[in-house]
């Protein structure tokens, strides 16, 4: 099993300003929301980086706990719904959606970010 920091080493870290501004772009965005202290986060990274791999798919990631950029991170949060992580929002032509559940299968995670 690939650590926390090999599985996003192919994400693009972004801001939550980046995030939204991807978002209001209208084009389809991936975005991780999570933190590597987090078991969860953990967990679920290598099973994102196996199903965006196979889907040929960019993400990126936003560190939770980025505390420069504390005050917009859970700003964001709180416009997505965005309670806890790991997060993953897909957006595309105005429309979002977000899952938090680590237990998602590789399968699952991959239809979601289809």
């Amino acid at each position: 099993m690939s650590t926390f920091t090999e599985s996003i080493q192919h994400f693009t870290e972004i801001t939550a300003a980046a995030a939204q501004e991807q978002i209001s772009s209208g084009a389809k965005f991936i975005l991780f929301v999570g933190r590597e202290t987090c078991p969860f986060c953990r967990r679920f990274a290598p099973k994102l980086a196996q199903a965006a791999l196979a889907a040929n798919a960019e993400v990126s990631f936003l560190n939770s706990e980025d505390a420069a950029d504390a005050q917009a991170i859970q700003a964001f949060r709180q416009q997505y719904e965005i309670p806890t992580v790991p997060g993953l929002l897909v957006a595309e032509q105005g429309q979002v959606k977000v899952i938090c559940d680590s237990s998602l299968s590789e399968e699952a995670i991959a239809e979601f970010i289809g």
